[in-house]
Formats: structure tokens, C-alpha cells, sequence
């Protein structure tokens, strides 16, 4: 894993919450907007401070300060139901996200949209403009005839067959990786049936990644740790000088060793 800052922790919002803001529509959430227990923590604070002797006014202080800090960012809620998706009912957007890896849709046509789709509709490309512009956000891949199109604030290129091309600026990859097995595993993200119109990688400063999930270590994009994959497995499947890059090969050596045997056995 990749060590991780939450997203809506240090941005005062969740993903969904951002584009909802961005798109200024009514939207449905993967979880109740008000619950019954989201103040608990806060108060369990608050009933210490309260029973703290007077004598120690500074620890009482300290006790209500650390409420407050836990009211900005943390609600019961949002540890034990958090969310994983919103709907923008309106604009037909739906976003799902999990660590540091995000799916924009925008699900008024059924296909797969490409960049050209997202430029053509006004509403989608100011909003593909703000997520950009988010610190937040570090990359944002889409699909071109010509092939992957990644870009960020610094610069944007293309991905094809494992060959990257800067079009404008700076690399967008330079600090997420530009090794081979990187540059493959962003394109079959990218290239799935089921992918978003927008993919989205948390912002990647070299060493922490933004979550869009409340973690502290994150996997799921591009970008440090996340991307080196390991394997346990028992000795004799005799995997120690594999090679593995991407989850398709799990099946070539673990899984076809596994047939070996049975077939031998039998």
C-alpha cells in the first residue's frame, strides 16, 4: 500500500460531495444524509469534559477542543456507513470511488463516453475542468481514438500499447511511474467495458496519496508501494522465480500450477 491522507478530511467534503457542488444538483447518497448517531464521539468527548474537575480547566479545554476537531471531520457515521458512490439526479453523473481510485459517469448515454463526448456537453466538460483544477485529484484518464488521455494540472499525454506520449506540458505519470507494467496496468483499467467516463487517481506528492475512502494506506491507482505487488504461496507451487505484473497473471502461475497437479494426481 501506499500511506494515504482521506480526501474528505483534508478537504472538508467527500468526492461525491465536491461534484455535487460542482454540478449545484440534488443528489442521492449511498447513505442517509442525517443519522441519529453522528454526534456520538463529539459527545462522549463533551460528557468527560463536563465531569473533569474544574481544577483542571486546561484539561477540559483541551477535551472540548478535540470535539470540536472531530465534529469538522468525523461523524460516527461517516467510520461505519462511509460513502462509496453519489447520484446527481438531475445530470444523470453518478461517481463511485474506492481508496484512491474514482469512476465518473455520465449516465445519460448508456455507451462509454469518450473525451470528445465530455468536451461536447457543457455541464460534463466544466466539470471535467474542475476535477482538474482539484488539488485533490491527481490524474484524470479518458479514452480517445488515438488512445488513453491522461492529464493534470501540469501537463496531459497519451497511452497506447504501452507507448506514452507527452502532448502538452509535463509528463502527467512522472510521479505515479512510467515503468512498463504501470503504463499496461493504467490502460486495461482505462480500456475495461465497465470503467468510467473518467477515471480519476488520487493527487500522489511522491510519497502520500489522497484517499477518497477514509484510509491511511491506499491501493487501487498508480503511484508508490501500491503498484509492487507479493505473492505467499505454499512451496511447492514453485512460484519464486515468476513473474507477475498485472492480476491476469495470478491465474498463469498460480492457478494453471494447481491444474498440473490434479491432472497429475489423477
Amino acid at each position: 500500500m501506499t500511506p494515504a491522507q482521506s480526501y474528505r478530511v483534508k478537504f472538508g467534503e467527500s468526492l461525491g460531495a465536491t461534484i455535487q457542488r460542482v454540478l449545484d444538483v440534488d443528489v442521492l447518497a449511498s447513505h442517509s444524509d442525517a443519522s441519529e448517531y453522528a454526534d456520538i464521539a463529539p459527545e462522549v468527548i463533551e460528557a468527560f469534559a463536563v465531569i473533569t474537575p474544574a481544577a483542571r480547566a486546561g484539561t477540559r479545554r483541551a477535551l472540548r477542543r478535540a470535539r470540536d476537531w472531530l465534529r469538522s471531520r468525523y461523524g460516527i457515521r461517516e467510520i461505519i456507513l462511509p460513502e462509496k458512490y453519489r447520484v446527481a439526479a438531475r445530470h444523470d453523473v453518478v461517481v463511485t470511488y474506492s481508496s484512491c481510485l474514482a469512476l465518473v459517469y455520465f449516465a445519460r448515454i448508456e455507451r462509454q463516453l469518450d473525451l470528445s463526448d465530455i468536451m461536447e456537453e457543457p455541464s460534463w466538460r466544466a466539470l471535467y475542468d474542475a476535477l482538474l483544477d482539484h488539488p485533490g485529484i491527481g490524474l484524470v484518464a479518458t479514452r480517445t481514438p488515438d488512445g488513453i488521455h491522461l492529464q493534470n494540472r501540469a501537463g496531459r499525454a497519451v497511452l497506447r500499447s504501452g507507448v506514452l506520449r507527452t502532448l502538452e506540458g509535463q509528463n502527467p505519470l512522472e510521479l505515479y511511474g512510467t515503468e512498463l507494467y504501470a503504463l499496461n496496468a493504467i490502460d486495461d483499467l482505462v480500456s475495461q467495458p465497465n470503467a468510467g467516463d473518467c477515471v480519476l487517481f488520487g493527487a500522489y506528492d511522491g510519497y502520500d496519496i489522497i484517499s477518497f475512502d477514509d484510509q491511511v494506506g491506499a491501493h487501487g491507482s498508480a503511484g508508490g508501494d501500491q503498484v509492487y505487488p507479493f505473492l505467499i504461496a505454499p512451496k511447492r507451487l514453485e512460484v519464486e522465480n515468476a513473474v507477475i505484473e498485472n492480476a491476469r497473471d495470478i491465474h498463469r502461475v498460480v492457478m494453471t500450477r494447481y491444474a498440473e497437479a490434479d491432472t497429475t494426481e489423477t
